[in-house]
């Protein structure tokens, strides 16, 4: 499938994947935060669930492996988000 975006477009599904980034990293460092803000263990999980198959989703677009924008912060996040998950 080829993705036929424009720069705006990929800018704002990057910027989206930025603020997933930032909900999990912060969920991960603040885990008593993230219950206070989201409800049970249950509910933070699924949240982070959501926020990491949405960067697995933006990942496997061609316009993701096209950017020569730096993606260790995505795939960073992925792991982290899955790693608290699985907890």
């Amino acid at each position: 499938m080829t993705d036929t975006l424009t720069a705006d477009e990929i800018a704002a599904h990057f910027s989206a994947m930025d603020d997933s980034v930032d909900l999990i990293t912060a969920t991960v460092a603040d885990d008593a935060d993230a219950l206070d803000m989201h409800g049970s263990a249950d509910e933070v999980n699924l949240m982070v669930t959501r926020n990491t198959d949405h960067l697995e989703i933006q990942i496997a677009t061609d316009w993701y492996a096209a950017s020569s924008v730096s993606k260790t912060a995505y795939t960073g996040a992925v792991t982290s988000g899955k790693a608290y998950v699985a907890g």
